[in-house]
């Protein structure tokens, strides 16, 4: 009869095999180009956290869409309200949801644009994204750090996409190049009021050199009659740029996905980005 040494020594190589696949399978895994990270990626010497996105068989030089949540949510929330995980899996892009330090964003200073071109860099490395197609978008306090954004970073993002926020302190339009904007908002938004928007983003149309009079369809899309949306489109800027203005009427500071009675925000943003790039 074999000593039990005999089968320790015999059953350690087998067992080190063993392990040895299992880790490998674990590991590919984890680095297959199809999952959803939560995860912290270095901006200079701060650990900032994202969710991101990437869809099965998903192949080298597709979109990004960085989606920012509000004043004091976070990166889950935003993941839930916005929903980009269906559109990306038809569409083949990439989805990251940032988290804002302490819930808010920098929409004065460079720590959060560093934050998005950090961004764009990590899935570049990780995705092999098209950095000619990325793409902005930010709920409330989000949305003003989208605009912020265009003004700072229109040479890495290719069209901005505010959601029910915008700068209640004046605007800023010295992007370095007319940018495409979509702006949806809700006309009773009593968080992020409604009221000064219009004249807001007839500075964009202005520095976009768009069309002063804007194309209105009413209800929104047509096809839709109990619709309670309205799309407003400034055409004809320079390079080819449109400002968009989906208002949703008596709703409130919201996110919103109601197809029956208006709009799947998501969609109508991702209809309007997909059709611009940057310049190679």
């Amino acid at each position: 009869m074999r000593s039990i040494k005999t089968y320790t020594k015999n059953y350690k190589p087998i067992m080190k095999r063993y392990f040895s696949q299992i880790l490998f399978v674990l590991s590919a895994a984890f680095l297959l180009p199809t999952s959803v990270w939560a995860e912290d990626i270095q901006v200079g010497s701060t650990s900032r956290k994202i969710i991101s996105y990437a869809p099965a068989g998903i192949t080298k030089n597709r979109p990004l869409i960085i989606s920012m949540h509000g004043f004091n949510q976070d990166a889950r929330y935003q993941q839930e309200k916005a929903q980009w995980e269906p559109i990306a899996d038809t569409a083949k892009f990439v989805v990251v949801y940032p988290d804002g330090l302490n819930k808010r964003w920098d929409i004065s200073g460079s720590t959060d644009l560093e934050f998005i071109s950090t961004i764009i860099d990590t899935m570049y490395r990780r995705h092999g994204i098209d950095r000619s197609r990325v793409y902005l978008s930010g709920f409330s306090m989000g949305g003003m750090m989208t605009y912020y954004a265009a003004t700072k970073l229109a040479d890495k993002i290719a069209a901005f996409a505010p959601v029910s926020g915008y700068p209640l302190r004046g605007g800023d339009y010295n992007s370095p190049r007319p940018v495409p904007i979509i702006h949806i908002h809700g006309d009773a938004d009593d968080v992020v009021t409604y009221g000064n928007l219009v004249n807001y983003l007839n500075g964009w149309v202005v520095k976009n050199q768009a069309s002063p009079t804007p194309q209105i369809v009413k209800p929104y899309p047509a096809s839709k009659p109990n619709s309670v949306a309205t799309r407003q489109l400034w055409s004809g800027g320079a390079k080819g740029t449109e400002i968009v203005l989906i208002t949703l009427a008596g709703k409130g500071h919201w996110y919103s996905m109601d197809v029956a009675n208006g709009v799947n925000t998501s969609i109508e943003i991702w209809n309007f980005a997909k059709r611009f790039s940057l310049p190679k």
